[in-house]
């Protein structure tokens, strides 16, 4: 007979976030269609800052589909095959969202350094036009994100806002450059435009990735640190030290945490109220709720000093 529930659990393995999901199905919608348009406008106008900046914005589409299928799945209850649930689903769409965007980058530059030595025509009105509608969408897009983010935590909305708040960016930079072109007739300069651009894409991909590669590969979250909860746990009365300590987050703001305690004393000590004030106080304190706790007694237990 199975006696394990894998539907009981101290903490949700789980995210339901009805504010991210209807964030994102709008923010999907306003970015895949004005993508189309820039892209358009950008063929017309021969802008390769617009195309560039067209590509970054349909990086974001693929970005926000991955993003509602890492919502959907991180719903899901977890089973007896995946007892953390799919919450890890998020930060695995993340991660690819990142390096989607380093790629379209390194394409951008190439293009544009291309663009340096062999200039394009650029339609002054049509990119002026078009980079105006993108900085009205971006502003709307950049506050819906911010206002879900308010609501609820989610690495892909961060990554999301970052996202939009650079196409915000890009959009002043593509109206500034369509301006100077205007006034100097330096076509050039549409070409520096789109090598701007590519950089800001560039660093937004490295920084999701940084992100979602510590997640995945079980670092301490950047917003903890092992000392400061180290020295919370040994204040607790009748701790003489901790080992095998182990910090990680399943996704972003759910964090784990394991590690063995040693006792000042033995005798007369209730290991369950023990075990209860350390986990009270890591969650107090640090918002820490999946923990695991072993008590153990040198006199029992043997231990082994590992080489650093």
């Amino acid at each position: 007979m199975n006696n394990i529930d894998f539907r009981y659990h101290h903490t949700n393995h789980y995210k339901i976030q009805h504010y991210s999901r209807k964030t994102l199905w709008l923010s999907l919608v306003l970015t895949f269609v004005f993508a189309l348009v820039e892209l358009l406008g950008g063929i017309i106008s021969g802008s390769l800052a617009l195309i560039s900046d067209s590509f970054h914005m349909f990086s974001d589409v693929l970005a926000l589909a991955l993003s509602m299928i890492a919502i959907y799945y991180s719903a899901k209850r977890p089973t007896d095959k995946f007892t953390y649930g799919y919450v890890r689903f998020e930060i695995i769409a993340a991660f690819l969202n990142g390096i989607a965007l380093i790629l379209i980058a390194l394409g951008v530059a190439a293009e544009g350094i291309q663009r340096l030595f062999h200039p394009v025509a650029v339609d002054f009105r049509s990119m002026l036009a078009v980079a105006s509608v993108g900085l009205l969408i971006n502003i709307l897009l950049t506050l819906m994100l911010m206002n879900s983010l308010k609501h609820e935590k989610n690495l892909n909305i961060q990554s999301a806002f970052w996202h939009f708040f650079g196409d915000l960016l890009n959009s002043v930079g593509i109206l500034i450059a369509a301006l100077l072109i205007h006034w100097t007739g330096i076509i050039t300069i549409d070409a520096f435009a789109s090598l701007v651009i590519s950089v800001v894409i560039f660093w937004g991909g490295y920084k999701i990735c940084r992100r979602a590669g510590g997640v995945l590969m079980e670092a301490v979250p950047s917003e903890l640190k092992t000392t400061a909860i180290h020295q919370s746990v040994l204040a607790i009365p009748n701790v003489k030290g901790i080992h095998e300590f182990h910090l990680w987050s399943i996704a972003d703001g759910l964090y784990s945490l394991s590690f063995h305690v040693i006792l000042e004393q033995y005798q007369g000590v209730n290991d369950y109220e023990l075990v209860k004030n350390i986990s009270n106080m890591l969650k107090n304190e640090y918002q820490i709720e999946h923990v695991t706790i072993q008590i153990e007694n040198p006199g029992v237990n043997t231990h082994h000093c590992v080489d650093a």
